[in-house]
């Protein structure tokens, strides 16, 4: 089946809009957040970063069909805040995370959370998760045991490199201790997901940028709540192009890996009956969408989320930049004639097979 080529809702357009994360509440209604840039014009600035980030969250109360307008969930003057994950917490309070990149000082990226307890309208301060140069692109893991683990990473701007991280807090949040995972040959492994799929069994999903495996997709497990981890080994996913972020879901019963099959291209769904993990039934991947009819890699996009809507339906978010923005200063992959300036949140409904079974 040929895959769609246009967005079935608009969930944002901006001046940069990027990294979206979607949920769904307990009282049914669907949230996004993602980062937004008030600068009013980036063309050709790599990867939109620039001092004037912020983060947005939006609401939809009709499955995702239509949203609000957005909020404000965090804007800290000449810091880039961007990356985003938000779970609720069994009270309904809306848990996020992001991470701050100190563009004017100099100084390092900094991960952190807040919460809301009034549906996202109004956010506490921002408590610090570590005081390491560190990273994240996924949402905290509410555990079993009532911790909550956040999946972060050494930034890639730290002398040291590259490398999954954890901060874990047993007290609701208020505190966070900092743990470090095993890294892969290529020592590359950064923008990671993680599931509790098991009482105390967490896997996590990393992606590689080493040059030799780039765009490959490592398991990690843990079998005391996040506390140490086993040695990454390679699952049977790979990102073509270049490496992209994964996003771990449910659909029922089963986990459902969300990934950029080609970065800039396409966007795939997959789950798999493998115990460990590692072998994905990707000869049966769902192609849910490509950016453009043509085949041709989109400026910048590739952080797809998705959320099941329907028995058989799940919605993938990403973000869509036609524009002259390119995700780095040395890659230029606007091979066509631009007609207009594109830059949004995206979200696309998309059937899953029967054989997963109903979402709800």
């Amino acid at each position: 089946m040929t895959p769609k080529t246009q967005p079935d809702v608009v969930i944002f357009e901006g001046n940069y809009p990027a990294w979206p994360w979607v949920l769904r509440t307990r009282s049914g209604d669907l949230v996004c957040m993602f980062r937004e840039d008030s600068r009013k014009t980036c063309e050709g600035s790599a990867h939109g970063f620039t001092p004037m980030g912020r983060q947005l969250i939006t609401r939809s109360t009709d499955n995702g069909h239509t949203w609000s307008p957005p909020t404000m969930l965090r804007d800290v003057p000449d810091v880039d805040d961007c990356g985003s994950g938000v779970i609720e917490l069994p009270d309904g309070t809306l848990l996020a995370a992001c991470y701050s990149r100190l563009m004017r000082s100099g100084g390092p990226s900094q991960t952190w959370v807040t919460r809301s307890t009034d549906g996202g309208q109004t956010w506490t301060p921002a408590i610090i998760l570590t005081d390491k140069d560190t990273r994240l692109r996924a949402a905290p893991v509410l555990m079993s045991n009532g911790d909550i683990l956040v999946p972060i990473y050494r930034s890639m701007f730290s002398d040291k490199g590259h490398v999954g991280m954890t901060s874990i807090s047993s007290d609701g949040g208020k505190t966070w201790d900092v743990g470090y995972v095993p890294n892969a040959p290529g020592d590359e492994l950064n923008e990671w997901g993680a599931m509790e799929v098991e009482p105390g069994r967490i896997i996590g999903l990393h992606r590689d940028e080493a040059e030799a495996t780039r765009g490959s997709y490592w398991i990690t497990e843990s079998h005391d709540f996040g506390r140490s981890w086993t040695e990454p080994v390679k699952s049977n996913v790979r990102c073509g192009f270049a490496a992209a972020s994964p996003h771990l879901g449910r659909h029922g019963n089963r986990v459902v890996l969300t990934y950029a099959e080609d970065r800039m291209v396409s966007v795939a769904m997959v789950t798999t009956d493998d115990p460990d993990y590692l072998q994905w039934d990707v000869e049966n991947r769902v192609r849910c969408f490509q950016y453009r009819a043509d085949g041709k890699r989109i400026a910048d996009a590739s952080y797809p989320c998705s959320v099941a809507t329907g028995r058989h339906e799940r919605l993938v978010v990403d973000y869509e930049i036609e524009s002259l923005i390119t995700p780095d200063p040395e890659t230029t992959v606007i091979d066509y004639d631009l007609k207009a300036e594109r830059k949004q949140i995206t979200g696309h409904f998309v059937e899953t097979p029967t054989a997963w079974g109903p979402a709800m």
